[in-house]
């Protein structure tokens, strides 16, 4: 009898263990995030705003939608909006956009973060690095 309890309350705690996981199927879904950084262009301040809104439009395939404003001596000046697609990979945790762009998602934060490097040494000094940290959250 204590053998069988015993089995019954270990099948119990691997069901809640095992129901905590939590995967997470990307096809689907849609993510957002915003960048907004003062920098220094051609000698004057400026302010930018971007937004990034990321699809995953099935299990390897993705379109990223970017738009922005930047603002320069109070005149403001609308980027223009440009989507791009391509295809990715996913392993629950860890990704790549078009095999060579990686992004991590972060499950207690259920965020995807994308650190995109910076090749243009003169835009690298613009925003003053040479990455760009993108933290997309799910809409």
């Amino acid at each position: 009898m204590k053998k069988n309890i015993f089995i019954a309350m270990a099948a119990v705690v691997m069901m809640i263990f095992t129901g905590c996981s939590k995967d997470i199927e990307l096809a689907g879904t849609k993510w957002k995030a915003n960048y907004n950084k003062t920098l220094t262009y051609q000698g004057m301040d400026a302010s930018v705003s971007m937004a990034f809104n990321l699809n995953f439009t099935d299990a390897t395939k993705y379109s990223l939608t970017t738009s922005g404003t930047m603002s320069v001596m109070g005149m403001s000046q609308n980027m223009d909006s440009e989507t791009t697609t391509g295809t990715y990979t996913f392993d629950g945790e860890k990704g790549v956009f078009d095999g060579e762009q990686t992004f991590t998602y972060d499950k207690k934060a259920e965020t995807i973060t994308v650190e995109q490097k910076i090749d243009d040494e003169e835009l690298a000094a613009m925003f003053g690095t040479d990455k760009l940290t993108l933290t997309f959250s799910q809409q």
